[in-house]
């Protein structure tokens, strides 16, 4: 924790102007023609570089003034690895659980995790890059919007991103959305639903979970069901911007029949439903998707499509520990899901 502290107050300083004309490592990575992760590397001592390679970086960085965070060394080489994990809100109950798991592997294996919830915040992003830039962090995990700047300078970086779909050259870790959503919409048909409302946080960066809304929709509409598909904006969601958007769209697609949403927009509909006296699976079937917790805790409890978050946060963490030390990785790596039977559906 005094290391993670220390860190960020080394950074606030710097973005204060205290720290004045900072050589960056991705400077020395210029001047010594190579990859901003070979010189992270190559500094740290956090993985294999060439021993000509690493004179070359090591002369640039000392001609250039770069001054390595002051942390615990042991023969010149750094003792401490961190890795960044940005994600939306860890007070939803995915990112929290997420980063509960990835936290846990990434400690098996020696590295502390700086947490970076962005909270719709714009700059927040950015502050992890600089960090990683500047090699105070050895990698980053992310979910999270980014814009075409920021993500140019994540490109060049160590980085796994989970769900969110940044380009040909940053991999991806995600559940099987497709296969998620075929299984959402096979639920819903055999319940008879013929008026079916599909519920979905709207990102500005594609999100592979885009494709479950996908797959359902195109499934029922096949089988001659009618679905709308409702978007919110993801920016700000919080339980309480939930259950607003909910009891809006319950007055503004009165009468359907079949509902699928994420588990915790889900739970809120069952809970009008309640409210609004909705015979709950009799007269509307409700779909969750992701298996929190939270519906262990619903009556009836909620039918979900249950991610296995531990297997991503456990992909995430070994992937990114290959990226840190140069090792190639594949592009995509896809985890399969399965369904919760609950009450919400007969």
């Amino acid at each position: 924790m005094l290391l993670v502290m220390a860190g960020m107050l080394f950074y606030i300083e710097y973005r204060m102007g205290r720290v004045k004309d900072m050589t960056t490592i991705r400077e020395v990575a210029k001047k010594a023609n190579a990859g901003i992760g070979t010189v992270s590397r190559a500094l740290n001592g956090t993985g294999y570089v060439a021993e000509t390679k690493k004179r070359e970086i090591l002369s640039a960085a000392e001609e250039l003034g770069y001054k390595i965070p002051e942390r615990k060394r042991k023969n010149n080489i750094l003792t401490e690895k961190i890795i960044g994990v940005i994600v939306p809100d860890i007070s939803m109950p995915f990112y929290g659980n997420f980063v509960k798991y990835v936290e846990i592997e990434l400690a098996k294996t020696g590295y502390k995790t700086l947490i970076c919830n962005t909270l719709g915040i714009q700059g927040r992003v950015l502050e992890v890059i600089e960090l990683a830039e500047k090699g105070i962090i050895q990698g980053i995990i992310m979910n999270a919007d980014v814009s075409p700047e920021e993500l140019k300078r994540l490109e060049k970086l160590p980085v796994i991103s989970f769900e969110r779909l940044l380009g040909e050259i940053i991999p991806f870790v995600a559940s099987e959305h497709k296969q998620g959503g075929r299984k959402a919409g096979e639920i819903l048909y055999k319940n008879r639903c013929m008026n079916v409302l599909i519920i979905t946080a709207k990102h500005i960066t594609r999100v592979y979970a885009d494709y479950r809304i996908e797959e359902c929709r195109k499934y029922l509409e096949k089988r001659g069901v009618n679905v709308t598909v409702a978007e919110y904006p993801a920016a700000n969601v919080s339980l309480l911007v939930v259950e607003e958007v909910v009891k809006q769209y319950m007055e503004l697609y009165y009468g359907v029949d079949g509902v699928f949403a994420d588990d915790i927009t889900a739970y809120c509909y069952l809970e009008n439903a309640r409210q609004l006296n909705i015979d709950v699976p009799r007269n509307l079937k409700i779909v969750g998707y992701d298996g929190n917790d939270i519906l262990k805790l619903s009556i009836p409890k909620i039918t979900t499509i249950k991610q296995d978050v531990a297997q991503i946060a456990r992909t995430c963490a070994e992937l990114i520990q290959k990226r840190t030390t140069g090792e190639k990785v594949e592009k995509k790596y896809f985890i399969p899901v399965k369904v919760e039977k609950g009450g919400t559906t007969k």
